[in-house]
């Protein structure tokens, strides 16, 4: 079952508020995300890179668990300072849904979260390293997809960052790997 931009935002900024004991990592170079399954919620796991405002290196979505109200995924975000009342979730950048593929099997499918929506600009196979870049200069979002054709999306953000930025997986095997940070 496919969620709405809102739901998978709303279900991300879940993940990283619910998340207890979460690793610091100062100098990540590869990462390995393996949560798998749980029969009542998504399993979950972090990393936090405080102090960061650049992350670059490859990802490989290796497999996933799909269940009632979930979508295994994986994601390097943030959180924005959105003002009580407002619907915004604050989780933005870099969203890996493993989603069906119409023609048959799965797909990673690789989205721009920002200002409380979800934008897809990228598709892979499950299993294939994709090289990715996330940056947050003042107020604005890029994210990069890809090494030999790289596609590139920027989001002016309403609010600003704060915090950390995130790896995370729910539901997912997820390898990252020649990790960068500026």
């Amino acid at each position: 079952m496919l969620q709405s931009p809102a739901v998978r935002c709303a279900a991300a900024a879940l993940m990283l508020a619910t998340t207890a004991a979460p690793a610091v990592a100062n100098a990540v170079d590869n990462w390995a995300c393996a949560t798998g399954s749980r029969s009542d919620a998504p399993a979950k796991d972090w990393v936090a890179l405080p102090g960061v405002h650049a992350v670059s290196g490859h990802i490989r979505f290796i497999e996933g668990t799909s269940g009632p109200g979930w979508q295994p995924h994986a994601a390097i975000t943030l959180r924005t300072a959105v003002p009580p009342g407002e619907e915004d979730c604050g989780c933005t950048g870099l969203m890996a849904f493993l989603i069906p593929d119409p023609d048959g099997g799965l797909k990673v499918q690789y989205e721009v979260h920002g200002n409380g929506g979800g934008e897809p600009f990228a598709q892979a196979r499950p299993a294939v390293a994709i090289t990715f870049r996330v940056s947050v200069t003042d107020d604005l979002l890029s994210v990069s997809i890809g090494q030999t054709d790289p596609v590139t999306k920027s989001v002016k953000l309403r609010y600003p960052p704060t915090g950390s930025l995130f790896l995370t997986c729910t539901s997912a095997n997820v390898v990252f790997f020649d990790i960068r940070t500026e």
